[in-house]
């Protein structure tokens, strides 16, 4: 039997044509292989081929072989935890904020008829997140660069032109719903992740590459006054070149070039700072004062922070502390402050493991990432699950009273319905990578780089 048509034999048993090609790539070339072999052992070209051919056993069994390999799985067991944590979240915020009392009820999110169209955003969520599950996470790698730049010039565009101001934060509005702007930029990730996987193999030049590609995306949260979004963009942003470059993507000195980026970057914080501080406008040294004052425990604190700081410590590790409702009187958005309104009802114990459970969950996402052969999946899954790890830790912090309250947003912990449809799309696009996980993998040719393609699992 010739190669090609033990090939079409194979392929016809794989019921995934998105693992067609790798499979038939791969095969193609251990027959090479072993015919080169018999080759050099006095085979004539054909023979060798013949041979090389029967040595891979039936067609169809391994046809059969590979379709139980290279299908794509779906992650039940997660998107059911999802679904099951978004509920509990939603039942406990509403149970919580309707036992706040009557006069603060005016300022909630929970307005009559609120909380059942939440929960429909939630629900419309859920299909979403199902949805981009479904679609090959690799698409979006063919075209990263031009998604990125057609998303940056196509918000900025939107931002100048009709983008409504709200509470000093912009907003688009589209079938009578707002869409955060400052949220959309989370979207950015995994094309940057993606941007990132375009430049391997090419040292300091890649390096560079990817430091000016965080620029534009980074431009619009800045330009929408989100010191905080800021902060959560670019740290993603650095953490993901920086795996980039511990995998060995740049062929660089891993440990030199990695202190040099974190160290360029702290100098480039310390001199912003300086510079905002002595030389910036007044209303951002008050920002920048606003912001760090939690950091100083005197009376010259914000008054939400006095209040977050006397809630937490008359809590008790479980139950109901009695003088809640003195200590409560400041807080306008529940939402922003679900952990230490938990801590102040039902005990330290059920804030922690509320917060233990999503971050558990988003570890969970995180580990599954780095172990993915797939170079592409393995950093934009990494870019995902550490822009929600780095949001719940900065959440963690202003329930505590560290940093200043309200200033930054946890998955499943809020209001915002925006925020909660992007953070929908990006446990999608995590839920892809594990969807194809043994469809899309990775292999090495011996004169060019890694590219990926559908191949068999655990080759390389």
């Amino acid at each position: 039997m010739k190669k090609e048509e033990y090939l079409n034999i194979v392929e016809e048993q794989i019921r995934c044509k998105q693992a067609r090609e790798g499979v038939r790539r791969e095969l193609a070339a251990h027959i090479e292989d072993q015919a080169e072999y018999c080759r050099a052992q006095g085979m004539e070209a054909s023979e060798a081929e013949e041979a090389a051919v029967c040595e891979m056993g039936d067609p169809v069994e391994t046809g059969n072989r590979m379709d139980e390999i290279h299908r794509p799985k779906m992650a039940w067991k997660s998107i059911g935890g999802i679904i099951l944590l978004s509920l509990v979240t939603f039942i406990l915020q509403y149970i919580l904020t309707n036992s706040m009392p009557d006069s603060m009820n005016t300022y909630s999110a929970w307005i009559p008829g609120g909380a059942p169209k939440y929960l429909l955003i939630h629900a419309i969520g859920w299909g979403v997140m199902i949805g981009v599950c479904y679609l090959d996470y690799t698409r979006i790698g063919k075209h990263a660069k031009l998604l990125m730049v057609l998303g940056c010039v196509g918000i900025g565009f939107l931002l100048a032109f009709y983008a409504r101001s709200v509470n000093g934060a912009n907003y688009f509005y589209f079938v009578n719903s707002a869409i955060s702007v400052r949220i959309v930029c989370f979207l950015f990730l995994p094309l940057y992740g993606a941007v990132l996987y375009q430049y391997r193999g090419q040292g300091y030049r890649g390096i560079l590459a990817g430091i000016l590609w965080m620029m534009p995306s980074l431009l619009i949260p800045l330009k929408d006054g989100s010191m905080m979004i800021v902060v959560i963009l670019g740290g993603t942003y650095l953490i993901m070149l920086t795996i980039a470059v511990c995998k060995d993507w740049f062929l660089v000195p891993k440990i030199l070039t990695a202190a040099g980026l974190w160290g360029g970057t702290a100098i480039f914080i310390y001199g912003w700072i300086c510079y905002i501080r002595y030389w910036g406008a007044p209303y951002q040294a008050a920002r920048l004062h606003a912001f760090s004052e939690p950091f100083i425990l005197k009376t010259g604190v914000t008054s939400t922070t006095v209040m977050m700081r006397n809630l937490l410590s008359g809590s008790v590790l479980l139950g109901t502390k009695a003088e809640f409702v003195k200590d409560a009187e400041g807080i306008m958005q529940p939402g922003d402050y679900t952990l230490s309104l938990v801590c102040a009802f039902y005990g330290i114990l059920a804030a922690v493991v509320l917060a233990g459970g999503i971050a558990l969950l988003f570890i969970r996402f995180f580990q599954m990432s780095l172990k993915q052969k797939n170079q592409l999946g393995m950093i934009m899954g990494t870019g995902c699950s550490t822009v929600f790890l780095l949001q719940l830790f900065l959440y963690i912090m202003g329930n505590m009273g560290l940093i200043l309250s309200g200033t930054s947003y946890c998955p499943f912990l809020g209001y915002g319905r925006s925020t909660a449809i992007i953070n929908y799309i990006l446990l999608g696009i995590l839920l892809s990578i594990y969807r194809y996980e043994n469809v899309v993998s990775e292999i090495r040719t011996r004169k060019t780089l890694p590219v990926y393609v559908q191949c068999e699992k655990g080759r390389g």
